[in-house]
C-alpha cells in the first residue's frame, strides 16, 4: 500500500461520500431560522396594520344612526302626543310648547289621585296609519338626548313595545312597558338610555306575565315615552324642553363583514408564515445534513500498514454496521479488540466525537434521508431501520439534532416536493 494517502470510498445506505481530513465546512443552519424570525416580524408588520385600519372604519362604518329632531327631518316619522291623570278623575295638566330644535312641554301634577302623571309621548306614525305595523328599533341599543328641566326632576322614560304573548294590537294598556329613570336640571345636559337595559315595572308583570318574565323585544315598537316619577314635585309648574333626540346602534352585518375581511388577511398570513417555516426548515434540515456529511463518511486516510489499522477498521465497523441495534462501545471494543478509551480517542481525533455521538451523528442523517427522499416510509420504520428499537428515543434524538420532529422534517420534505 503506498505510503501517500489514499482517498476511501465508502458506499453508505447507497450513497458515496468523498471526504478529507480537516477540512470540515462548517455551516450555521439556524442562521436561516433567524432569518425567517426577522422576515417575519417584518411582515406581520403588514396584518396589523390592515387590521387596524379595519377596526377603524368598523368603529365608524358599523355605527347607525336615526335622528329623531328636529320632527321634520326624522328618518321615522312620528308625533307628539300627551297624557295626564284626567282620564283617571285627576286635574294634572299638560301643554305641548313650540321649540326649534326639539320639543318642549310644561306640566302641573295635583294631589287630586295617589298617583298623579303627565307624560309625552313621541308616538310613531308607522303604527297610527296601520295598527299592526310597527317600528323596529332592535337595531338600536342606545337613545341619545339633551334635556334641561325647571325646576329640578327625576323624569321616566317608558318604551311601549309589543309583546307576542300579551298584547292586542291597537290596545296600548296591554303592551309592555320597559322603563328607567333619569335626573335633568336647568342646565342643559347630555343623557344616554340604554335600550337593552331597560326594566318592566312588577305592577305589570303582576298583571300580565310572571314576575320572572324580564325579557322583551324592541322589534315592535310603538312609542317612547318621557313622563314624571314619584319623586315629581308636585303642585309645581314644571318645565321639559328635549332636543337632539337620536337613536344609535350597531350594524353587524357591516361587524360581520368587517369580521370576515381580517380573518381572511390573517388567513392569509398564516398561510404564508406556514409556508415560509416550511421552506425554512427544509432548508435548515438540508443545510445541516451537508454540514454532517463530513461526520458521516470515512476521512481521506493515510493508509500506512500498520499505524493506521486500528482507525480504519474502527470507521469502516461504524459506518456499515451503524443500522445494527446492538452495536454499542462494548460490542465494538470486543470485536475489534480495541479498549473503549482508545476508540474514543481514535473518533475524537478523526470526527471530533465520541462513540455514541458519532453512532447517532450516522443514524440520525440516515434516517433524514429515508424520510427526505422515500414518501411511503413512516417514522416507525426509519427509526428501525437505522437501529433505534425506541421510536420515542429516536424522536427526541433527532428533534435536538435537527431542530424539529421526525414527522414535521417528512411533512417540510414533502412541501417542498
Amino acid at each position: 500500500m503506498a505510503q501517500n494517502a489514499a482517498m476511501v470510498r465508502v458506499k453508505i445506505s447507497a450513497f458515496y461520500f468523498d471526504i478529507h481530513t480537516n477540512n470540515h465546512i462548517v455551516q450555521h443552519p439556524w442562521k436561516s431560522m433567524i432569518t425567517f424570525y426577522k422576515k417575519f416580524f417584518l411582515v406581520l408588520l403588514a396584518p396589523l396594520l390592515l387590521s387596524a385600519l379595519v377596526g377603524f372604519q368598523l368603529i365608524y362604518l358599523s355605527k347607525t344612526q336615526s335622528a329623531l329632531m328636529p320632527g321634520q327631518s326624522s328618518s321615522i316619522p312620528w308625533r307628539a302626543v300627551l297624557s295626564s291623570d284626567v282620564d283617571n278623575g285627576g286635574s294634572s295638566t299638560v301643554t305641548l310648547k313650540e321649540s326649534e330644535n326639539g320639543i318642549a312641554y310644561d306640566f302641573l301634577l295635583t294631589k287630586t289621585v295617589q298617583y298623579p302623571y303627565a307624560s309625552l309621548a313621541i308616538r310613531f306614525l308607522e303604527q297610527e296609519l296601520n295598527a299592526n305595523r310597527h317600528i323596529d328599533l332592535s337595531p338600536y341599543n342606545k337613545l341619545r338626548f339633551d334635556i334641561r328641566c325647571q325646576p329640578e326632576n327625576i323624569l321616566s322614560f317608558t318604551i311601549f313595545s309589543f309583546d307576542e304573548k300579551v298584547s292586542k294590537v291597537g290596545d296600548l294598556a296591554t303592551y309592555r312597558i320597559p322603563s328607567t329613570y333619569f335626573s335633568c336640571s336647568p342646565i342643559s345636559s347630555t343623557r344616554e338610555i340604554q335600550l337593552d337595559k331597560l326594566e318592566t315595572p312588577d305592577w305589570w308583570l303582576s298583571q300580565n306575565a310572571s314576575l320572572a318574565s324580564k325579557n322583551y323585544s324592541l322589534k315592535k315598537t310603538s312609542s317612547i315615552t318621557f313622563g314624571n316619577s314619584a319623586q315629581s314635585p308636585l303642585e309645581i309648574n314644571s318645565s321639559v324642553v328635549i332636543e337632539n333626540l337620536v337613536l344609535e346602534g350597531r350594524s353587524w352585518k357591516k361587524i360581520v363583514l368587517g369580521a370576515a375581511l381580517l380573518c381572511t388577511i390573517w388567513g392569509a398570513f398564516a398561510f404564508w408564515v406556514f409556508k415560509e417555516y416550511v421552506k425554512t426548515l427544509t432548508n435548515k434540515v438540508q443545510t445541516r445534513l451537508q454540514k454532517d456529511i463530513p461526520i458521516i463518511g470515512y476521512q481521506q486516510l493515510s493508509l500506512e500498514p500498520h499505524k493506521d489499522k486500528e482507525r480504519d477498521s474502527l470507521l469502516r465497523l461504524m459506518v456499515t454496521e451503524y443500522h445494527n441495534p446492538d452495536l454499542s462501545l462494548d460490542t465494538t471494543s470486543k470485536q475489534l479488540g480495541m479498549n473503549k478509551t482508545k476508540i474514543n480517542e481514535i473518533l475524537k481525533q478523526e470526527v471530533g466525537l465520541t462513540f455514541n455521538a458519532y453512532l447517532n451523528k450516522l443514524r440520525l442523517t440516515e434516517a433524514a434521508r429515508l424520510l427526505a427522499e422515500n414518501s411511503a416510509a413512516n417514522v416507525g420504520e426509519a427509526a428501525h431501520l437505522v437501529g433505534y428499537n425506541n421510536v420515542s428515543y429516536f424522536n427526541r434524538l433527532f428533534k435536538t439534532e435537527y431542530g424539529c420532529t421526525p414527522k414535521e422534517f417528512k411533512h417540510s420534505a414533502v412541501e417542498k416536493k
